[in-house]
């Protein structure tokens, strides 16, 4: 039996109406755990180790820096090994076909395989 694939998102603990990320991760069937920034390596130490990170990314401020220093950190972690780490925009979203789309890229096929019943 096929687990559900499971994502990491980061963000900066704001979400809005316009903030489609958990949304789309859901309607594609896919368990994820939202944590903030501060506490990201902290999370990603005791959770099952997700198919993915997804860097919820602002379209600016300070913490726009602070996620994309994430961002490289994860790449080069020992814990993250082989995650792809997946900085997420809007304008992202729509060059890419959405989550699905960047998941396929990042992952491949066996991302969006529901599990076996």
């Amino acid at each position: 039996m096929n687990a559900l694939v499971k994502v990491l998102v980061v963000d900066n603990g704001r979400r809005s109406e316009t903030d489609l990320l958990s949304t789309e991760l859901a309607e594609l069937g896919l368990s994820s755990v939202t944590t903030s920034v501060e506490a990201a390596e902290e999370v990603l130490g005791v959770i099952e180790r997700p198919a993915a990170i997804f860097l919820n990314m602002p379209a600016g401020g300070e913490i726009l820096d602070t996620l994309r220093r994430l961002a490289d950190t994860l790449r080069c972690s020992e814990t993250a090994s082989g995650i792809p780490v997946i900085e997420w925009t809007n304008e992202t979203s729509l060059r890419s076909g959405g989550v699905s789309g960047i998941l396929m890229a990042e992952i491949g096929p066996q991302a969006l395989a529901g599990p076996e019943l």
